[in-house]
């Protein structure tokens, strides 16, 4: 069947169908993503992850000054944040990969390199709303990321501990000397005592006590703080050591088996669009012929103007109305091909696939007569820009003669039959004996009959219709078709005593429609009334 795979307006409808028809392709693209991303990581390998949990204390206490209140201390905020740096310094990696022998077992060549593998590697995440870390640390065994996490924290705690000794020995020092100076400022105030004046001499001696006062202070600070750095200890401590059983083994992102169906799932469904995108809908059709029986089946292009509108249309909505020309020219008859077209369950496009098919059927050189019986939703008399009234049920009624209901149009060998007013029933018109004799006297005329019926499963005249002919086809929308419905519509006309031959699927091509575009000619002269086709 032609159709015109660059024509554009391909939608989910048309991929849902193609991924129906390759399915068995998916699940084997997923299994082949799925084994190779397990072979990648067992080449690849995995890392092991350790974390331990360090509890901060307050850090140092602040230097004991005689200075005024107004200077600077620093906050347990600004602390934290200290001992968070430290944690995440390279001095302290530094010490770690020296001490662990990691540039040698890691093979990076110098302790630069071993510390920026150990940083990417390591992992400092605050605990919210307590002073307390967690430390992690990723390594290709869960015994060497045990051995790692654990000897960050013992250095980052030694070097805490280390901190606070100096700290405290450093104001046991400072405290010394001040006492060594109140002694030498003491031993100045009483060498001056005997040279002075007793006003002198008075001043001297307050001074001396106060200097007296301000020594034994010291001397008491001094003895506390040296008391002290011989106690001193820090209080951040390691809550539990890492150990290898609890490492939590970390795959890669890309490697992780959501991940590698979901590539799996997408590498597939690329493929099948790109490999068969060009030719799905001819594959659908096939499937449709065989699943059906079909003598054949086509898509039919609707772009709301029919080659009756007198303005050239595009090779591309055309073309496929030749094919079916094609296809029905070589369907067994006699004299005259007779023809019932029906609606599925969709209405919209079955007047324009008549008119274009009647149109291309006398352009071949062969006299088409088209019978609008659809008596409930007539549209072709819109579509040969014709009056409804007379028709076929005014014939079927008797009110009046056949050759006052059959219109000439201006195509060459293209006539037609409106449905005429509704009637009160329209099944027992159309199967009346009038209804035979007209399509034996049609027969006789031209070389085709094409009646247009309603819906076989909303209308009881339908079957009524179809037995009178030759052959039956269905017209309905390509992107809500249903083989389902189609298999029951071909039931129903079955039961009908008539045969399902064709299946016309409507297409909407995007990008040309001529909806708006092509208007009727106007000022050209009406319709002329004949007597006979031929």
């Amino acid at each position: 069947m032609i159709f015109s795979q660059n024509a554009r307006g391909y939608g989910w409808i048309d991929f849902s169908r193609l991924l129906r028809s390759r399915w068995p392709v998916v699940p084997i693209l997923c299994s082949f993503t799925f084994f190779g991303g397990v072979a990648l990581e067992t080449k690849v390998g995995c890392l092991y992850e350790c974390a331990v949990r360090l509890e901060l204390g307050p850090g140092p206490a602040a230097p004991v000054s005689l200075s005024s209140s107004s200077d600077f201390r620093a906050s347990v905020l600004t602390d934290f944040t200290r001992q968070l740096a430290e944690l995440r310094s390279r001095s302290l990696l530094s010490e770690v990969v020296a001490g662990q022998d990691l540039a040698t077992r890691w093979g990076t060549g110098d302790q630069a390199g071993a510390v920026r593998l150990l940083s990417g590697r390591s992992k400092v995440e605050p605990v919210p709303g307590e002073r307390a870390v967690v430390l992690r640390v990723r390594d290709p065994s869960a015994e060497s990321s045990a051995v790692i996490v654990n000897a960050i924290a013992d250095r980052f705690l030694s070097r805490q501990e280390s901190g606070l000794r100096a700290e405290a020995r450093e104001r046991v020092l400072r405290l010394a000397g001040e006492v060594g100076e109140r002694h030498r400022v003491m031993g100045e105030i009483e060498a001056r005592l005997p040279d002075a004046g007793e006003g002198e001499a008075l001043d001297l001696r307050r001074q001396l006590v106060s200097e007296t006062y301000l020594l034994r202070s010291l001397e008491a600070r001094h003895l506390l703080a040296a008391i002290e750095a011989g106690e001193v200890s820090t209080r951040a401590h390691l809550v539990e050591r890492a150990e290898a059983s609890d490492a939590k083994k970390i795959v890669p992102i890309f490697l992780r088996t959501p991940i590698l169906l979901l590539l799996g799932l997408f590498l597939a469904v690329m493929m099948i669009f790109l490999t068969r995108r060009q030719d799905f809908r001819l594959d659908f059709l096939a499937r449709l012929l065989l699943r059906l029986e079909l003598p054949f089946a086509g898509y039919t292009p609707v772009c709301g103007a029919s080659l009756l509108a007198g303005q050239p249309l595009s090779p591309r909505l055309i073309e496929p109305y030749r094919d079916c020309r094609t296809k029905l020219q070589r369907l067994p008859a006699g004299n005259c091909l007779v023809m019932t077209l029906m609606s599925l369950r969709d209405r919209q496009g079955i007047a324009e696939v008549t008119t274009n098919l009647a149109c291309v059927l006398a352009d071949g050189g062969s006299t088409v007569l088209v019978i609008d019986a659809n008596f409930r939703y007539p549209q072709l008399h819109e579509q040969f820009d014709a009056a409804n009234h007379p028709g076929l049920s005014d014939f079927l009624s008797g009110e009046m003669r056949l050759e006052e209901t059959v219109i000439k149009t201006r195509r060459p060998n293209l006539w037609f039959m409106p449905s005429g007013p509704l009637h009160e029933d329209p099944g027992s018109l159309v199967g009346g004996r009038r209804m035979g004799d007209l399509v034996r006297e049609m027969r006789s005329r031209f070389d085709y009959l094409l009646i247009v019926a309603p819906s076989i499963h909303e209308f009881a005249e339908a079957g009524v219709i179809a037995a009178h002919a030759d052959y039956t086809a269905v017209v309905t929308p390509y992107r809500r078709c249903s083989l389902s419905l189609l298999k029951k519509a071909r039931l129903a006309i079955e039961v009908a005593s008539a045969q399902l031959t064709a299946v016309f699927l409507t297409v909407d091509p995007e990008g040309e429609s001529l909806r708006g575009r092509m208007k009727a000619v106007k000022g050209e002269p009406g319709p002329l009334r004949v007597t006979q086709g031929r």
